[in-house]
């Protein structure tokens, strides 16, 4: 067992997003350890205004930190194109509708 004490690297809402966090950590050979104050798992609802905390040993924090940060993973929107053009569609779409009264009672007017 390594001296130091605990430092916390990450806050979830749940406790299985702290456990893929904490595996993905220990392949690279980091101890870490999940803690929640969500009465022993019976309280699950409690992670979200409480979080559930990945912590790994203070000397070990920044490495901790380079391994977790996502450089370019699958949730980057550079590696979805599809989502702005999601956005740009649905913004097409609310100036559309919110612009039709006005179009309405200009073409009344003018007729």
């Amino acid at each position: 067992m390594q001296s130091g004490q605990f430092v916390t690297v990450g806050m979830f809402p749940s406790r299985p997003e702290a456990h893929v966090s904490r595996a993905r950590l220990e392949s690279e050979g980091l101890e870490a350890i999940v803690s929640s104050d969500d009465a022993g798992g019976y309280e699950p609802q409690l992670g979200l205004t409480n979080g559930v905390r990945l912590m790994v040993r203070a000397p070990y924090v920044a490495l901790a930190m380079s391994i977790l940060e996502p450089i370019d993973g699958p949730h980057s929107l550079s590696s979805r194109p599809w989502v702005s053009m999601v956005a740009l569609t649905l913004a097409t779409l609310l100036i559309a509708l919110i612009g039709m009264p006005v179009v309405v009672t200009v073409l009344r007017a003018l007729t």
